[in-house]
């Protein structure tokens, strides 16, 4: 087994995921890709896995032996529908309207890539899960939420760690999940197959 010194790189441009790595104490870098997301898969945590695959492999940095890359897509399930980034306004208001006084189901997909301790290219994926229940939001917190224009490019229209957490009655689950990006679950994908690497 070989030891490698490499460059860890986020390859997202939240910077929800940016302060949560930070928390790793790693040293690392950020290089968003360009990667067109898909909306069909088997399940909710098998879509968000793929679009964390997606973007990771759309990195201009794919393959290069001197880095780790990091992609994550987070989504909202409930029932049967996905909920992802709202494309406006009234988009934000139906999401949250809809989320109103039930339970859904936020995930995280992960991917890595990077090289093994034989120095062969490695991709691996997982998906975190937690469970969010909203306690009833009236007209005036909708409409008041909307102004302040949190919801903008948050799957599901709110971000639990800002003004939303108003909303929330219960929570199960990893809350970096809900945030963007599951620590515990990405530790565990580090120390179980990127072990062998420095991070510089």
């Amino acid at each position: 087994m070989r030891d490698a010194s490499v460059r860890l790189t986020l390859v997202s441009a939240s910077p929800r995921r940016k302060e949560l790595l930070a928390k790793l104490e790693l040293e690392f870098d950020v290089a968003p890709s360009l990667a067109h997301e898909v909306w069909h898969a088997e399940s909710p945590g098998e879509l968000a896995r793929v679009n964390a695959e997606r973007k990771a492999l759309a990195s201009d940095f794919y393959g290069n032996h001197d880095r780790v890359l990091l992609g994550a897509d987070t989504i909202i399930a409930m029932d049967e529908d996905v909920f992802g980034k709202p494309v406006g306004p009234d988009s934000a208001r139906r999401m949250l309207q809809r989320l109103s006084h039930r339970e859904h189901r936020v995930l995280t997909g992960l991917c890595l890539c990077g090289t093994d301790a034989t120095g062969k290219l490695l991709v691996v994926t997982a998906f975190a899960e937690s469970r969010v229940t909203f306690r009833p939001l009236t007209a005036r917190d909708i409409t008041t939420y909307l102004r302040s224009g949190e919801w903008r490019g948050k799957a599901g229209a709110y971000a639990v760690q800002g003004l939303a957490a108003t909303f929330v009655a219960n929570l199960s689950g990893d809350l970096d999940n809900v945030i963007g990006l599951p620590l515990t679950t990405l530790r565990g994908l580090l120390r179980q197959h990127f072990s062998h690497c420095t991070f510089r």
